[in-house]
């Protein structure tokens, strides 16, 4: 159900559980190889896909209730004007196991995008204007070959 619009092979998918780990909720979290797809409603469906290569950040939070149940809400900070730079994946289980996934997931995403974290630092243009050898993703070599 949550793949129905996700592009690539599919790593990872799980519907939201309400409180007590039930999953009764019309909302699915799918990951792929190259997007996070939160498909969320019933009779008027919302589609909200974010580019891996997009996210920069991910923070877990839990609530006392969600530790007695085993739960986690995952942040997940990206640079995607769709979710507002702000993603929720809220009441996941195994939440930990959860992030290390999406944390891969987005490092492979970079490497075949040929993305790196400097590109959404600083004015956000995608050019790091302080390195002046033309090595703009760290790597010691010179980019403009």
């Amino acid at each position: 159900m949550g793949a129905i619009m996700a592009d690539g092979d599919i790593i990872w998918t799980q519907r939201k559980r309400n409180w007590c780990r039930t999953p009764f909720t019309f909302t699915v979290y799918t990951l792929t190889s190259d997007e996070l797809v939160v498909q969320s409603g019933l009779l008027s469906q919302t589609f909200d896909t974010t580019k891996l290569f997009r996210i920069v950040d991910f923070t877990i939070t839990r609530s006392l209730l969600q530790r007695v149940f085993g739960l986690s809400t995952i942040v997940v900070e990206a640079r995607d004007q769709s979710s507002g730079g702000r993603i929720v994946l809220k009441n996941i289980i195994d939440g930990f196991a959860v992030r290390k996934l999406l944390q891969r997931a987005v490092d492979e995403a970079r490497s075949v995008n040929r993305v790196g974290t400097r590109e959404f630092m600083g004015a956000g243009d995608g050019y790091d204007a302080g390195s002046v050898d033309g090595d703009f993703d760290g790597d010691g070599i010179p980019d403009y070959r």
